[in-house]
């Protein structure tokens, strides 16, 4: 899976923040982030990943602590050109 750019649309990429954007040993994250510290980045499967999905794979969350305490997560899957400015709003972008 790839991290995708823009988030949302690119009517709200100028909105984006990227993440590990100079550390090398990253890949950058291009995300959105709410005021309140909520973080929205999309992922793009690839056709293998789609292929596997559908066949009934899981998909795997891995998280680097630190060893610092686990943040809250959420993972979902839609559609973003079909609810943009339900996405936007609840990202705070637009009221």
């Amino acid at each position: 899976m790839q991290p995708v750019t823009p988030v949302i649309s690119e009517e709200f990429a100028s909105n984006e923040v990227v993440y590990a954007k100079d550390q090398p040993e990253y890949n950058p994250l291009p995300t959105i982030k709410r005021s309140d510290g909520v973080v929205l980045s999309r992922w793009k499967p690839t056709d293998s990943e789609r292929e596997a999905i559908a066949a009934g794979a899981d998909i795997m969350l891995y998280i680097w602590t630190f060893n610092q305490p686990l943040q809250p997560i959420a993972m979902s899957v839609c559609e973003c050109g079909n609810d943009v400015i339900h996405m936007a709003q609840f990202m705070e972008i637009i009221p």
